[in-house]
């Protein structure tokens, strides 16, 4: 029995329901909200590795009572737990691509995503809220790099200067899979495979964060992939499982920020 713990379809959590979808594998949906810290209650499902992910606030996989973290390994271990799916290349070498793109988005793309998202629509969300209850909130956050994450939001970290090198940063990561796009219409190869989903997962939400960077005049090629991967029925039903129907605002904390800040 597969359950995923997901919230709204976007970035990371996006990555899991679409490769779930993709496979036509069974599972049952375990939606939480993590801006209310439901992913700290005794009852949420947690192992070391689930704890220290480097995403923080992620999707969970739980495959009979094991939990499945970090959602490049959740989307690999789908694909091969349904081969028939064919959503890693049967080449080694292109395996070992959407292996490296994987890790690249991660650590390039990742972080300034969801940056820019929680600027725009996280902090603005938590500031509504009491400081004294959020404070007692974040205090029971472990580990410390996880709590600090969140507190950047509210304590006005991101200023403006702030934004701009984000900016700055993602420029070469979206000049790859630009450049990548160029050679062939997919990421690892000649078919799509879960690093196409990864990447999809990442850049959709770019126009609207930072149409400066992506964009059909900008980017003309991530534009393109992007209209062909978001037209895939599977795509299509990871985004019909939006509760809010506004899932390109919902965003946490991404990739542990010491790494890029």
């Amino acid at each position: 029995m597969l359950e995923l713990y997901h919230w709204e379809p976007n970035t990371f959590f996006l990555k899991a329901l679409v490769t779930l979808k993709e496979a036509r594998a069974e599972f049952t949906s375990r939606y939480f909200d993590p801006t209310t810290f439901a992913q700290f209650t005794p009852d949420f499902p947690r192992n070391v590795e689930s704890a220290l992910q480097l995403e923080r606030e992620g999707p969970l996989l739980v495959k009979d009572g094991t939990v499945i973290s970090s959602s490049f390994f959740l989307c690999e271990y789908v694909a091969e737990a349904f081969p028939q799916a064919g959503l890693l290349p049967a080449a080694a070498y292109d395996r070992y691509r959407t292996r490296a793109w994987g890790q690249y988005l991660a650590l390039q793309l990742g972080p300034g995503v969801c940056a820019l998202g929680c600027v725009k629509y996280l902090a603005p969300l938590l500031a509504r809220r009491s400081k004294a209850e959020l404070s007692a909130q974040l205090a029971r956050i472990e580990p410390i790099e996880r709590r600090n994450a969140w507190s950047a939001l509210i304590d006005g970290s991101y200023d403006a200067a702030g934004i701009a090198a984000i900016l700055e940063r993602l420029k070469a990561p979206v000049k790859r899979i630009e450049e990548a796009l160029g050679r062939s219409a997919w990421l690892a190869g000649a078919s799509y495979s879960i690093a196409d989903i990864d990447a999809y997962a990442m850049l959709s939400v770019l126009p609207d964060l930072a149409p400066e960077l992506a964009s059909a005049a900008a980017t003309p090629r991530i534009s393109k992939f992007l209209q062909t991967v978001g037209q895939r029925p599977a795509v299509r039903e990871a985004l019909a499982m939006s509760r809010t129907g506004k899932p390109h605002e919902a965003f946490v904390p991404g990739v542990e920020p010491s790494r890029w800040g």
